[in-house]
């Protein structure tokens, strides 16, 4: 097919192209456009130039016409351009891209272009991959969304066109954390729109997982799918999470996994994976504080309370500023004190745990409240002056409280 152009004496392609140039570089489109005319119906094959330099014009002709039949017909010489620049020179990815965008930007209120535009777009994505421009992963989500709008677009295929842009995105952040924000911006959008959820993507993935269990890139891809929304619970997620960490065996992985698992109440599984995480030896001595922190909150929900109480110390002896640490640790203390023998004995499990909350609430002022209240149980649960006497001991000397307790207090007495 050829643009009209009246002159049909044959040219020399060569002197044609730098007659036309001569003029686009001044930016003069008018006068150089009769001549590029030719050189695009005659010269076809003799410069892929020809058509950038063809686009950049039609798109300043249009964007000067009134809505109306010439522009329309510029729209489409404009879309002529890209089918006869792949024809000659390739590049379908890139050429689609460009082709997609433009159609949309000119035409975007057709939803029938629209809808060729946003095929247009995902054609180009699989093609171009991490290579794919910005604003072609970020507008073929977008004229997703203004379909689905019209009725004319289906959840499932905004989740693949999701997950696709998704999986692109992920590896442009490894390069540039720039790519963050794209993706953050997409995300965002699809949000607003009620058009992610776990629900969704679960339906999306689950059939895909026995295919893909071991692609590590796929299933890294899956995790960055739901890292918008609070999925926890997903067995999708779980069971990406448990694939990952088989395949490349680390403490973060391991570490990640038991949240999935405190999510889902398996306590058991979650412990297990926070001890395989603190094996590692090149984990910080912050991050092993606060993991062994989390470890005794689990043994402390399992009624493993010596555990919890071992875990908590461990937790302290690498970072003792923290006063949920003590606070846990006081709690702890209480929760163990039936195995200590005789009423008395069980009532002096109080005297530890009052020094863990008060040096909670000294470590951290926004658990002075909490710890105050804690404090206060304790007190009253001390044994009484009589039964301290009865005991020959006094207060306010050293005691030692046995057990897995195995901390020594200060002897004191209810008020």
């Amino acid at each position: 097919m050829k643009v009209h152009s009246l002159d049909t004496d044959t040219i020399d392609c060569g002197v044609a192209i730098s007659a036309y140039r001569t003029f686009y570089r001044e930016e003069q489109y008018d006068i150089a456009q009769p001549t590029w005319l030719r050189v695009f119906n005659e010269c076809p094959d003799s410069s892929e130039r020809v058509y950038v330099d063809g686009a950049t014009m039609y798109r300043s002709f249009i964007e000067s016409s009134p809505e109306g039949t010439l522009r329309e017909a510029r729209i489409d010489t404009l879309m002529l351009i890209y089918d006869q620049r792949m024809v000659h020179f390739g590049g379908e990815g890139n050429v689609l891209g460009r082709k997609g965008l433009d159609l949309l930007n000119y035409r975007g209120s057709d939803m029938q272009q629209v809808q060729e535009a946003n095929g247009m777009l995902r054609k180009s994505i699989e093609i171009q991959g991490p290579e794919s421009q910005e604003a072609v992963l970020r507008l073929c989500i977008l004229s997703d969304v203004v379909l689905n709008r019209k009725g004319l677009m289906e959840q499932e295929q905004i989740i693949a066109d999701y997950v696709l842009v998704t999986a692109n995105l992920v590896q442009l952040e490894k390069e540039n954390s720039r790519w963050l924000r794209t993706r953050s911006g997409i995300n965002e959008m699809l949000l607003m729109e009620d058009l992610l959820s776990c629900k969704a993507l679960d339906s999306y993935f689950e059939p895909l997982m026995a295919q893909y269990y071991s692609d590590t890139a796929f299933l890294e891809t899956i995790l960055s799918s739901y890292s918008p929304l609070d999925c926890d619970r997903s067995p999708v997620v779980a069971a990406v999470s448990e694939s990952l960490y088989l395949l490349a065996p680390d403490p973060e992985a391991a570490h990640s996994l038991a949240m999935q698992f405190i999510a889902t109440n398996d306590l058991k599984m979650a412990a297990t994976y926070l001890e395989e995480a603190l094996k590692a030896e090149q984990i910080s001595a912050e991050t092993r504080a606060q993991w062994y922190y989390e470890l005794a909150v689990i043994n402390q929900a399992q009624e493993d309370h010596c555990q919890a109480i071992a875990y908590a110390r461990e937790s302290i002896i690498l970072d003792g500023n923290s006063g949920k640490v003590y606070i846990l640790l006081g709690d702890a203390i209480i929760s163990s004190r039936k195995s200590l023998g005789n009423d008395f004995q069980k009532r002096t499990a109080y005297w530890a745990a009052a020094d863990m909350y008060e040096t909670a609430a000294l470590l951290d002022a926004s658990l002075q409240e909490e710890a105050r209240k804690k404090l206060l149980r304790c007190v009253s649960q001390f044994p009484n002056k009589e039964d301290i006497f009865f005991r020959d001991i006094r207060e306010g000397e050293a005691y030692l409280v046995e057990g897995c307790i195995n901390d020594t207090t200060t002897v004191r007495s209810r008020k």
